[in-house]
């Protein structure tokens, strides 16, 4: 059997075998995500936060939340799981002391993808005669949990000026 040949038997097997176990083309394909229900389930989130923050009720808001979730509040360290999220929620909610404010969100964005879902929108402070007092921003990271969304990650802050420094 001459070189060449003997090659051919060598690699012959060894080709068919990297083909055999080569990935095909794949017939599966990701399950379509509907952008409206997402975007329709978050923005009911956001709407059952307002109005569990609106009635100072701290476990309306943790509602929100997964038990595993980390919210990076601002002007403070990351708060990481339901008891430190629910001690950070009950002091927001006690340091605010004036009556008639409500929040409400505004959605401004919604993406998907696999079991995540990504949502950045505004907030708005309004007093009991209507007045704005103070806006701000967010952005969440929802995880699809049991057929629902849930609050994994989150981030936000006012969109108030920086104080001053005082003068030296």
């Amino acid at each position: 059997m001459n070189q060449r040949n003997f090659l051919m038997v060598l690699l012959a097997p060894a080709l068919f075998m990297f083909n055999a176990c080569a990935p095909g083309e794949t017939h599966e394909h990701a399950a379509e995500i509907n952008m409206d229900s997402v975007k329709a389930q978050i923005m009911a989130l956001e709407a059952a936060y307002g109005v569990a923050e609106n009635a100072n009720n701290v476990d309306g808001v943790a509602a929100y939340y997964a038990a595993d979730a980390e919210s990076m509040a601002d002007n403070e360290p990351t708060r990481v799981g339901m008891d430190a999220i629910k001690a950070g929620i009950k002091k927001d909610m006690e340091a605010d002391t004036t009556t008639g404010n409500t929040i409400s969100f505004n959605t401004t964005g919604v993406w998907a993808a696999g079991n995540y879902a990504t949502e950045t929108g505004t907030s708005t402070v309004t007093d009991k005669e209507g007045k704005v007092i103070r806006t701000g921003k967010y952005m969440t990271l929802f995880e699809l949990r049991d057929g629902k969304y849930i609050a994994i990650r989150d981030m936000w802050n006012s969109d108030a000026p920086k104080p001053a420094a005082p003068a030296q």
